[in-house]
C-alpha cells in the first residue's frame, strides 16, 4: 500500500507525483484537487477524506478509520454529522452521485469505499526470499517480454521525447470533432458555444489562445473536414432549413453549398480534391457512403449495405488517399469497423464487437485505426491493424475519450474528453392555456444516463430508460418525485422509450439483445419481457391504441421508416402509413393518429377510418423527434429555433400555438426525453445540466 499521510494543515505530505482518477488528481504536495488541471475549491477535511480513500482504493474505510485520520485526538465534534457533511462537499466537488456513484461508495452501517481505479506509479520495496525465487523464474519470462518489447521498437519507431497530454481547448461548453490541417499545426473544431441553440466550426493554431469563427447562423454544424490543399474546410449543416454539405475558406469568407442533404460525419481526401459522406440513394434504402469531387459534384456511391441495417457512416480517407474506413451501423448501439478501397469493391470488417463507436482516425503509417468504443466499457481509445487482429487499448484518453485525430506527421494525436450529461426535469403547470407555475426543476439528477421519460395512465409511476446499472434498461419510479426506482429490465442491452399500457400493467419497450431493435412487453409488476417482434428489422419506438389491442410502431421493413401495428398479444404486423413515419400516438377517441417522422420536420395528424395525412404543426425538427407530447386539449411541444428554447402548446380547439415555458438546454439530438402528466399539471423532460467537453492534443504521439 502506498502511504499518503496527511499533515496538519491543507498540503499532504507525499511524493511529487500527481495522483490520478478519472478527470481528476491530487496534487499531494500543495494539497489541491484539480479536474483536467483546473482548481476544484475544496475544503481541508473533504480533501483528507479522498486522500485516506485513495490510499485504500477498492477497500472499505470505516468511518471510525476516517475520524482517526481526519480530526485529531483532542478534537471534539459532532462526528457523525461532520463527517456526513464532508463526504457531501466531496462528492459535489467530484461530480458523484450517492445513489449511483463513480467514486465514492457508501457502504451502510460500515463505512465508504472508493470505486474508480487510481493511477499510482509503482515504488521500489525490499524483496523477500520468495521474491527473489520468484524473480529467478521469472528471468525467462522476462527474456521473452524483452523480445516482443524489442520486435515492438522495430516494428514502430518511439518518439525521443515522451507523450505529453495538454488540453487544446478550455472554453466553457462542449468542443468537440478535432480535424488536423495537413502539416498538422492546425486545428479545425466545432464549439457550441456554451449554449443550447447550436454549433460552429472555428480554426485554432496549436500553441495559441485565439480562435478563427469560420460559420455563424447555420444552426448546428458538424464534421469539420480539411480538403487535400487546405483551403477550404468541409463541413455538414444539420438544421433542416439549411441541411447541406459546404465549404469554407479556411481563412475565413462565406460558405458554399457543394450537396442539399446530410448530417454526419464527414471525410476529406489528403491527396485530391475529393470528399466522402453518408447518405441514401433512395428514401427506402439504408445510408452508404459516396464520393464527390469538390470540381464537378458527381457523387459516386462507394458501399452498398444490404437492407433493413441503418447503414454507413464517418468515411476517413487513408493517409495514402486509396482506402476508406468506416463505421457500418446495424442499429442503435450496434457498430463495427470496416475498410474498403476508394476504386470499390467488398468491405473487410475489422471489429466484431457490435458496439457503439465514437470516432475514427488512420495512424500515419497506415497499418492501424484508431478508434473510440465501448467495448471495454466507458468511452475508451483502442487501436486495431488494418489487416486484422483483436483491438487493443491506447494508454491515453482514459475512460472519456472520444472523436480521435492524427495529424499527417503522426506526431499529434487529438481526441475530445468530457461530457453533455442531460438529466431529467420537471416542470410545474397551472391555468388554461397552461403556462408554468415556476421554473424548471430538478427530477432525476444522476451521474448515470436517464432519457424516454413517461407517465402511468394514473399518474403514480414514471417508466424511463437510465444507465445506471451500466446498461441501459428500463426503470420505474414513483413520479411525484422519482423515489423508489425500481429496475424493469435485464436484458444487458441498449433498451429504450418505454410506453404504459392504458390500464397500467403492463409496458411496451424496445431492446436490442440481438442486433437489430425489437419489441418487447413486460408486465409492469416485474418479469421476463415477452418478444413481441422477431428482431430482423429496425422495430422501434413504440406505443399502444387507446383500447390496449394493438401497438404502433416504427419500422424500417420495407426500407423507409413507417408506421406498422401489430396485436398487443403478437402475431403479424400490417403497415399504416406510406409516406414515412415514426413515433406515434393514437389519439384518445381512437379516430387519429399523431405521429413525426425521421426525415422531415413537423407533426402529422392521419385519419384511422381512411384519409391523406395533414401536417399540423412545422416543429419539432427530425432531429428532436422525442420532444412533444399528445394530450387531449392538444400537443405540447419543443421550439429550438429561437435563441433560448421554448416549451409551447398547441390547442386543437382554436390551432393556435402559445408559450408555457423557456427551458435552458436541450438535450442531445435524438433523445427522447419529453412527457406530460395525464393531468397536464406537469412535464418531464431532459435538458442538458453540464456540457463540459474539451479537447485534448498528445505530442510526440507515434
Amino acid at each position: 500500500m502506498l502511504h499518503l499521510g496527511v499533515s496538519a494543515n491543507t498540503a499532504v505530505a507525499g511524493p511529487d507525483y500527481p495522483i490520478r482518477f478519472g478527470l481528476f488528481e491530487v496534487d499531494l504536495r500543495a494539497g489541491e484537487l484539480r479536474k483536467q488541471g483546473v482548481k476544484i475549491k475544496l475544503q481541508d477535511q473533504p480533501l483528507r477524506i479522498l486522500v485516506t480513500l485513495l490510499q485504500q482504493s477498492g477497500k472499505v474505510v470505516t468511518r471510525e478509520e476516517l475520524y482517526r485520520e481526519v480530526w485529531p485526538a483532542d478534537t471534539f465534534v459532532d462526528f457523525e454529522h461532520s463527517l456526513n457533511a464532508a463526504i457531501k462537499k466531496l462528492r459535489d466537488a467530484l461530480g458523484d452521485d450517492p445513489e449511483n456513484p463513480r467514486f465514492i461508495e457508501t457502504i451502510p452501517r460500515r463505512g465508504y469505499r472508493f470505486l474508480a481505479d487510481v493511477s499510482l506509479p509503482e515504488l521500489a520495496k525490499p524483496r523477500s526470499r520468495f521474491a527473489k525465487r520468484l524473480g529467478l523464474f521469472c528471468i525467462p519470462v522476462a527474456a521473452v517480454i524483452l523480445l516482443m518489447f524489442m520486435y515492438y521498437v522495430v516494428r514502430s519507431p518511439v518518439s525521443a521525447e515522451p507523450m505529453t497530454v495538454v488540453p487544446l481547448t478550455t472554453s466553457p461548453g462542449a468542443e468537440t470533432q478535432a480535424a488536423f490541417s495537413s502539416d498538422g499545426e492546425q486545428v479545425a473544431f466545432t464549439w457550441d458555444g456554451n449554449s443550447a441553440t447550436g454549433t460552429d466550426i472555428y480554426v485554432k493554431r496549436v500553441g495559441t489562445e485565439d480562435s478563427l469563427r469560420l460559420t455563424q447562423g447555420f444552426g448546428f454544424v458538424c464534421c469539420a473536414a480539411w480538403t487535400s490543399d487546405n483551403r477550404y474546410i468541409a463541413f455538414a449543416a444539420c438544421s433542416s432549413e439549411r441541411q447541406g454539405i459546404f465549404l469554407v475558406p479556411s481563412l475565413g469568407g462565406l460558405p458554399r453549398k457543394i450537396w442539399n442533404r446530410g448530417c454526419g460525419d464527414l471525410g476529406a481526401s489528403p491527396t485530391e480534391p475529393l470528399v466522402a459522406f453518408g447518405d441514401k440513394s433512395s428514401p427506402d434504402s439504408p445510408f452508404a457512403l459516396f464520393t464527390m469531387s469538390i470540381v464537378d459534384l458527381l457523387p459516386h456511391e462507394l458501399t452498398f449495405p444490404e437492407d433493413k441495417i441503418v447503414g454507413d457512416q464517418n468515411p476517413v480517407f487513408s493517409p495514402d488517399g486509396n482506402s476508406v474506413a468506416f463505421i457500418r451501423i446495424v442499429a442503435e448501439g450496434n457498430f463495427d469497423l470496416f475498410t474498403i478501397p476508394l476504386t470499390g469493391g467488398s468491405p473487410r470488417q475489422l471489429t466484431f464487437d457490435r458496439t457503439a463507436i465514437f470516432g475514427l482516425t488512420w495512424t500515419a503509417d497506415a497499418r492501424e485505426i484508431i478508434f473510440s468504443s465501448h467495448r471495454g466499457g466507458g468511452q475508451s481509445l483502442w487501436v486495431v491493424p488494418v489487416g486484422g487482429g483483436e483491438p487493443s487499448r491506447l494508454p491515453v484518453g482514459g475512460a472519456s475519450a472520444r472523436g480521435p485525430a492524427v495529424s499527417r506527421k503522426g506526431n499529434r494525436l487529438a481526441y475530445t474528453q468530457g461530457d453533455i450529461h442531460p438529466n431529467l426535469w420537471v416542470l410545474d403547470l397551472s391555468g388554461n392555456p397552461a403556462k408554468s407555475s415556476g421554473p424548471p426543476r430538478p427530477f432525476v439528477s444522476s451521474s448515470a444516463y436517464n432519457n424516454a421519460p413517461r407517465f402511468s395512465p394514473d399518474g403514480r409511476k414514471l417508466a424511463f430508460a437510465s444507465h445506471r446499472s451500466g446498461d441501459m434498461e428500463i426503470w420505474t419510479c414513483d413520479a411525484a418525485n422519482c423515489s423508489n426506482p425500481q429496475q424493469l429490465t435485464f436484458l444487458r442491452s441498449v433498451s429504450g422509450t418505454p410506453r404504459w399500457s392504458p390500464d397500467g400493467l403492463r409496458v411496451v419497450f424496445e431492446s436490442r439483445p440481438a442486433g437489430h431493435s425489437q419489441l418487447f412487453v413486460a408486465n409492469a409488476a416485474g418479469g421476463k419481457p415477452v418478444a413481441l417482434t422477431d428482431g430482423t428489422a429496425e422495430d422501434k419506438v413504440a406505443s399502444w391504441s387507446s383500447d390496449g389491442r394493438l401497438i404502433y410502431f416504427s419500422s424500417n421493413r420495407h426500407g423507409k421508416s413507417q408506421i406498422w401495428k401489430i396485436a398487443a398479444s403478437g402475431g403479424s404486423a400490417s403497415q399504416v402509413t406510406s409516406r414515412g413515419g415514426f413515433a406515434a400516438f393514437e389519439s384518445a377517441d381512437g379516430k387519429f393518429l399523431y405521429y413525426v417522422k425521421d426525415d422531415y420536420a413537423g407533426v402529422w395528424r392521419m385519419p384511422l377510418a381512411g384519409g391523406e395525412e395533414v401536417r399540423i404543426l412545422p416543429l419539432p425538427t427530425a432531429e428532436h423527434w422525442g420532444d412533444w407530447a399528445l394530450c387531449s386539449r392538444g400537443i405540447y411541444f419543443v421550439d429550438e429555433s429561437r435563441p433560448r428554447q421554448t416549451i409551447n402548446f398547441y390547442a386543437f380547439a382554436n390551432q393556435k400555438v402559445s408559450q408555457v415555458a423557456q427551458v435552458d438546454g436541450l438535450p442531445p439530438p435524438g433523445d427522447p426525453g419529453f412527457a406530460v402528466s395525464p393531468d397536464e399539471k406537469r412535464i418531464v423532460f431532459s435538458q442538458v445540466d453540464r456540457s463540459a467537453v474539451d479537447i485534448m492534443l498528445v505530442e510526440n504521439f507515434r
